[in-house]
């Protein structure tokens, strides 16, 4: 394994350049070259720290060299053709599954393909993550092509978070794809949902974690309901009532793996406080955390304010510290937009689905995680989101900000004493 380590990487990584070359120049892809390039060398940047970090500062105790080497013993079973591997009851069968069981499987799949090389499982995965968060901005430049869908790219492709967290073999890269495959399929073209795609990344999700597929299904209902209420017609009552039968089938099927008989307000309770107390564990431990109505703004506040500085207790919580000082002092440089975004989502299609996204994902893991290294790195698949609303989508905002702002974000030549001093020179 230690032979093939490097150098598997190193192909790999040559071969990931030279074909997002070739297609950041294609027709298909409506980014600039230099941002997708950018974005493709940062997740080889991105797979080799997390490698390394893991490596030198942890001691390869880490669930990715779990999922690697079964991933091994499911390569061996597929390189001698073993008829077991392609069977349902391989993928699907037994109590449990989901979760762990699921990305075992899938890192044996990728280490089929790629060799015995652990390294370059990692860029694989790191790939699989930002070919979610490529899907995500193709949905957003598709809904409003410009200068503002670009801006939204390159935000979500440069984010440290983004090319960081969801670059090892780990259930956040995987997740970061099904939610890309999601909110592309919900977006679709001329407003038109494309369910294939979306069904692929609900399906993904639930494999991964079902209450992540609970979440994607009541976004995905709440947006077609408001939208339906807007201009009813039969095709969007039809789509609204599939989007409910979705979200109640996830919601049932979550409680179902979860063992949660009845998904009543007393039977989640304990699933919360459960895993919870799981998490209480570790350097990185916030404690213990409010129950009951109180729980709801505390999950807010653990998620989108904390590490405090006083919680900074090594380089990685000092990071993510960072990390959200910059995100608050960007939300505070574009209070106009958020305010405006905050006023009139419900109008615009992404928004819809975007922000009740952010909203019940922000809930889930804040009520159900108490330490600050597992926050870090379940909140990445949500900054996407979080720049769908710094940015107003990139979309209908910047049309009807108030004129003071849309004036500011016009180009230099189409301003008024600009133009008119162009007119003098005339």
């Amino acid at each position: 394994m230690t032979a093939w380590n490097l150098p598997g990487f190193i192909l790999l990584a040559l071969l990931t350049l030279a074909l997002g070359g070739i297609f950041a120049n294609s027709r298909r892809n409506p980014f600039p070259t230099r941002l997708l390039l950018a974005a493709l060398l940062l997740r080889i940047v991105g797979a080799t720290v997390r490698f390394d970090m893991i490596r030198l500062f942890y001691g390869g105790l880490a669930d990715a060299q779990r999922y690697f080497r079964y991933g091994l013993d499911m390569a061996e079973m597929v390189w001698s053709f073993d008829p077991r591997v392609f069977s349902f009851g391989f993928w699907f069968g037994g109590v449990r599954w989901w979760g762990t069981s699921f990305m075992e499987k899938t890192a044996g799949v990728v280490v089929s393909m790629v060799g015995p090389s652990m390294r370059a499982s990692y860029l694989v995965y790191s790939l699989l993550s930002f070919t979610g968060l490529y899907l995500i901005a193709l949905a957003v430049h598709r809904h409003r092509p410009g200068p503002g869908a670009v801006r939204f790219a390159a935000w979500i492709w440069l984010w440290p978070s983004l090319w960081f967290w969801p670059s090892s073999i780990g259930k956040e890269s995987l997740t970061v794809l099904a939610i890309g495959l999601a909110f592309y399929g919900y977006a679709g073209r001329d407003q038109r949902t494309r369910w294939l795609p979306f069904a692929a990344g609900v399906g993904l999700a639930f494999a991964l974690r079902p209450h992540v597929g609970a979440v994607l299904g009541l976004a995905t209902m709440t947006a077609f309901w408001l939208r339906s209420w807007k201009k009813p017609g039969p095709r969007r009552i039809v789509e609204g009532v599939l989007a409910a039968v979705v979200a109640l089938f996830m919601l049932s099927s979550m409680a179902a793996q979860f063992g949660l008989d009845s998904a009543d307000l007393e039977g989640v309770q304990e699933f919360v406080t459960y895993r919870t107390t799981q998490t209480l564990e570790g350097g990185s431990s916030i404690g213990s955390s409010p129950h009951g109505v109180a729980a709801l703004p505390m999950a807010f506040v653990n998620i989108w304010l904390r590490p405090f500085p006083w919680d900074v207790h090594n380089v990685m919580a000092l990071f993510s510290a960072l990390e959200v000082m910059l995100l608050w002092a960007l939300a505070l440089q574009r209070r106009q937009v958020v305010w405006f975004t905050l006023r009139h989502w419900r109008r615009d299609r992404l928004l819809a689905w975007g922000l009740p996204f952010l909203a019940g994902y922000t809930l889930m893991i804040g009520l159900t995680f108490a330490n600050l290294g597992i926050i870090a790195r379940q909140r990445s698949p949500l900054f996407p989101f979080v720049f769908l609303l710094l940015t107003g989508a990139g979309a209908f905002a910047s049309a009807r900000l108030p004129q003071r702002q849309a004036a500011k974000n016009r180009p230099a030549a189409q301003r008024p004493a600009v133009a008119a001093a162009v007119a003098r020179r005339r």
